[in-house]
C-alpha cells in the first residue's frame, strides 16, 4: 500500500562521534550548536542558517535540526543537523568539506513554464505551487522551482508530488510523492493519506511522531489491521468513521504547527487519543480524549474535519493559561474557539469533498437540519445565537453565546462584504464597516489571543488580548489593528478602561463612552437620567440614543460634548409606554470618523403589556418533546390574561398537544390533538393566567403519536 511521508530535505547527515570541542563548551549558557554553526560559515556569503527545531536523547544528546537559505532562496537538501553531548561537545561534523553556495539566482524559466513542465508528470492536477530553490543535494548546486502538485495519479490513487525544475535548463531534476503511507478510505474523504504506525506486524492509527494520537472503537486502544488501508466508505462503519476522524486529527495537528505556530494541544507536542462509537448524537472532549457519536439518523459519524478540530479545539483551550476555569462567558468563548479552530482546519486542509466554509457541522448535519451554527450571521442558524454581544450574555446557554465571537473571527478573517463570500452584518454602533485580514492572519491573532487568556476570561478581556495580540504580532500595521478593533466594535463588545490604542506611527483620533449608572427603571409618566463620560482622544462629539421602546423619547443636556467632558440623558416615558421587559438603548457617540457606543438596560415598569417573542426555528421529531423558552422581566404583578401567536408546521396536527408553561410551572394547554391531519397550526389564543408576569415562559409542543414529524416555525407572548 502507498506511505505518506514528510519529505524534510534530501542532504544525508552523518551522525558521527568525532568529538569536536566547541570554543566555548565549557560556557553553559552559550548553544554549542550555534557556536560551531556561526563559526563554520563565516566564509558563506549570501548563506542564512536557522535553527528550526531540537530534540534531546538519551544521556543528555541534543540533536538541533538547521535549514538553510542563499541569499533569499530555501535550499533544497541543504538541511543539517548539530548533535552535541551532554558536556556540549559536538558529535558530528556537518558544513565541513560541504562548499560553499556560489551559483547564481537568475532563471530562464518563468514560474509558469516550470509549473507546465511539472504537471505532465502527474496525471490530474487539483492545485498546484510553486517556488525558486536552490536545489543542493549532496553538494549538488542548480537553480531551480519546488512544484508541489496535489491530485491523482494514473492509478487513481491521491498524490502529493514534488517536482524539481532546472530553472536554467527546464530539465526535470527529482521528484517525490508525499503519499506514501495509509489511506483513510473513509465516507466523507475517501482515499485520504495518513500517517500509520507499522508494529509488529500489523498498522495501526497511532500517529508514528509519538504525540500521543490514535483512534480507536469506545474501551478499546488503537484500530488495526492487516493492511494500511482503513475503511470502507459507508456512514455506517466504525473503522471508516475512525479513518475519517484520525485523518481530521492528523490535518489540525498540521494546522496547528503550520498555520499558528504551535506544536500539539499544549505546545509541547502533547496531544490525546480519540474514539468513535458513541450511541448518541454528540461529541465532546473530556479533558484527556476526543469522544464522537452520529448523527440522529444513524447515517453518518460526527468525525469531519470542523467537528474534530472543534473537540481538539477545547484541549487547545484547556491547555493556555487560565485553563477552563471562569464565568459563563468564558464557556461561551470557549464553545467559539472551538468553532474557529473548526473553520481554520477547512481551510488549511481545502479538502474538495469538504470546502472550507463557516458553518459549523454543515457537512454532518447531526440533527437534520443542516449547520448547527452560522459565523458569518449566527441568528440564521438553528439555535438562538445573538449576533451581537448582550449585556445579559451570562443568561444565555455556552453553545448560543458563542455567537458573537464566531461573527467577530468572520469579520476579522473575512470582512463585512468579502468578494465570492457571504456578507456579514454590523451591529448597531459599530463602523459602517469591517476590511478582513484573511484567515490564517486572523487565526494567528485568535492563538495570541489565547495565550493572554486568564481564569473568567470575559468578552471584554477577549477584545483587549485581541488589541494587544495584533500588536504583537503585527506591530506598527495600522490596517491590521483597525480590522480587530473594527471587528470587536462591529459586534458590539464595548470597550474596556485602557485598552491597546492603534499604533503610535498610524495616529490617534479613538475615544471611549461610558454610562453611570448603566442601567435603570421606568415608570410610564416618568423620567430617568443617566450621565455619560467620555476619555480619549480630544475631539467634539455628537450624542444620540438608539433602539429606544416605544413611548419612550431621550434628550441630552448638553447634545455636543467634548472628550472629558459630561452629557446627563434623560429617558422620558409617556403615560401609554408598554412594559416590555429590559431593553438595551444604544448610545451613540459620533467623533472625527469613528463612533463609540455604550449600552443602558432601560427597564419599563407596570401598566401596558409585557411581550417577548421567538422566530427561532426548532424541529419537532417524531415522538418527541419541545420546549421553547422566553423571558420577561420587568412586568407588573400577575397578568389577567395572555395572548399566544402559535406557527407551527406538521404532516399531522392532531399528533400534537401545545402548551404554555408559566414561570411557576403550571400548564395551560392551548391545543390538545384536535384538527386530525392538517398540516400547520397559525393561530392566536387567549388564555386567562394565574402566574407571575417575571420569569421564564415556556412554548411546550408534545408529539404524542408515532410517524409523523413538524417544526414550531416561532411564537409570540403578550400578557396584559
Amino acid at each position: 500500500m502507498n506511505r505518506a511521508i514528510a519529505v524534510l530535505g534530501i542532504a544525508a547527515v552523518s551522525l558521527m562521534l568525532v568529538g569536536i570541542p566547541t570554543p566555548e563548551s565549557s560556557a553553559h549558557s552559550a548553544d554549542p550548536a550555534a557556536t560551531y554553526v556561526a563559526a563554520n560559515a563565516a566564509n558563506r556569503s549570501g548563506e542564512k542558517f536557522v535553527q528550526v527545531g531540537s530534540h534531546t536523547g538519551v544521556h543528555g544528546a541534543r540533536y538541533a535540526a538547521y535549514e538553510r537559505t542563499y541569499r533569499g532562496l530555501p535550499v533544497l537538501g541543504g538541511d543539517f543537523v548539530v548533535a552535541t553531548d551532554s558536556a556540549g561537545v559536538v558529535l558530528n561534523t556537518p558544513l565541513v568539506g560541504d562548499a560553499p553556495i556560489t551559483t547564481g539566482i537568475s532563471p530562464t524559466l518563468t514560474k509558469a513554464q516550470a509549473t507546465v513542465i511539472a504537471r505532465a508528470k502527474l496525471a490530474k492536477v487539483d492545485r498546484e505551487t510553486a517556488e525558486l530553490v536552490v536545489f543542493s543535494p549532496d553538494g549538488e548546486q542548480r537553480l531551480a522551482y519546488e512544484v508541489i502538485l496535489t491530485g491523482r495519479s494514473t492509478t487513481g490513487g491521491p498524490s502529493v508530488l514534488h517536482v524539481v525544475v532546472d530553472a536554467l535548463t527546464g530539465a526535470v531534476i527529482a521528484t517525490w510523492d508525499e503519499v506514501m503511507d495509509g489511506v483513510a478510505n473513509g465516507y466523507y474523504y475517501p482515499d485520504a493519506p495518513i500517517a500509520t504506525t507499522h508494529t509488529g506486524g500489523k498498522y495501526e492509527l497511532t500517529d508514528p511522531s509519538g504525540n500521543t494520537l490514535f483512534c480507536g472503537i469506545q474501551g478499546n486502544g488503537p484500530m488495526s489491521g492487516t493492511d494500511d488501508v482503513f475503511g470502507n466508505r459507508s456512514g455506517t462503519d466504525l473503522e471508516t468513521a475512525c479513518a475519517d476522524g484520525y485523518y481530521s486529527a492528523q490535518q489540525y495537528n498540521k494546522m496547528l504547527r503550520g498555520w499558528l505556530g504551535r506544536d500539539g494541544l499544549d505546545g509541547n507536542g502533547k496531544w490525546a487519543p480519540m474514539f468513535v462509537g458513541l450511541t448518541a448524537v454528540n461529541a465532546y472532549w473530556n479533558g484527556h480524549t476526543a469522544n464522537f457519536g452520529r448523527t440522529r439518523d444513524g447515517a453518518r459519524q460526527l468525525v469531519n474535519l470542523d467537528i474534530v478540530a472543534h473537540e481538539f479545539g477545547h484541549g487547545v483551550f484547556q491547555h493556555t493559561p487560565g485553563g477552563f476555569d471562569g464565568y459563563a462567558e468564558t464557556y461561551q468563548l470557549n464553545e467559539a474557539s472551538s468553532d474557529i479552530m473548526g473553520a481554520l482546519n477547512e481551510h488549511f486542509t481545502n479538502n474538495p469533498n469538504d470546502p472550507p466554509d463557516y458553518q459549523v457541522a454543515n457537512e454532518t448535519s447531526p440533527l437534520g437540519r443542516g449547520p448547527e451554527r452560522i459565523m458569518y450571521q449566527p441568528s440564521l442558524g438553528p439555535r438562538d445565537e445573538p449576533d451581537c454581544y448582550l449585556p445579559n450574555m451570562a443568561d444565555i446557554e455556552v453553545h448560543d453565546g458563542a455567537g458573537p465571537a464566531n461573527h467577530f473571527f468572520y469579520l476579522m478573517a473575512e470582512g463585512s462584504s468579502p468578494t465570492g463570500k457571504p456578507a456579514s452584518p454590523i451591529c448597531a454602533g459599530g463602523p459602517p464597516s469591517v476590511t478582513g485580514m484573511g484567515i490564517r492572519d486572523a487565526g494567528k491573532v485568535w492563538m495570541e489571543s489565547l495565550m493572554l487568556k486568564k481564569t473568567f476570561w470575559t468578552y471584554t478581556d477577549a477584545r483587549v488580548a485581541g488589541l494587544t495580540a495584533v500588536k504583537t504580532l503585527y506591530p506598527g500595521d495600522c490596517a491590521k489593528f483597525d480590522t480587530v478593533k473594527g471587528a470587536w466594535d462591529a459586534v458590539a463588545v464595548p470597550a474596556k478602561a485602557g485598552e491597546p490604542g492603534r499604533p503610535s506611527n498610524c495616529g490617534n483620533n479613538d475615544f471611549a463612552v461610558s454610562l453611570n449608572p448603566v442601567s435603570g427603571t421606568l415608570a410610564p409618566g416618568a423620567k430617568v437620567t443617566t450621565t455619560v463620560s467620555t476619555t480619549g482622544a480630544a475631539q467634539t462629539l455628537s450624542l444620540s440614543a438608539d433602539a429606544l421602546p416605544a413611548g419612550v423619547t431621550a434628550s441630552f443636556d448638553p447634545p455636543t460634548m467634548t472628550v472629558g467632558g459630561r452629557s446627563v440623558l434623560t429617558l422620558t416615558a409617556s403615560t401609554t409606554a408598554a412594559a416590555a421587559g429590559t431593553a438595551n438603548v444604544l448610545v451613540r457617540a459620533a467623533g472625527q470618523g469613528m463612533t463609540r457606543t455604550a449600552t443602558y438596560a432601560l427597564t419599563i415598569s407596570g401598566g401596558g403589556s409585557c411581550t417577548a417573542q421567538s422566530t427561532a426555528a426548532r424541529p419537532i421529531a417524531d415522538l418527541s418533546t419541545v420546549n421553547s423558552p422566553l423571558t420577561l422581566s420587568g412586568c407588573a404583578g400577575i397578568p389577567g390574561t395572555s395572548s399566544v401567536d402559535v406557527d407551527i408546521s406538521h404532516t399531522f396536527v392532531g399528533d400534537l398537544v401545545v402548551s404554555l408553561i408559566g414561570p411557576d410551572g403550571k400548564a395551560y394547554v392551548l391545543h390538545n390533538r384536535t384538527g386530525g391531519s392538517g398540516k400547520e397550526i397559525k393561530k392566536t389564543y387567549t388564555v386567562a393566567v394565574t402566574s407571575s408576569a417575571d420569569g421564564v415562559w415556556t412554548l411546550r409542543v408534545e408529539d404524542k403519536a408515532r410517524y409523523d414529524a413538524g417544526t414550531l416555525n416561532g411564537w409570540k407572548l403578550s400578557l396584559s
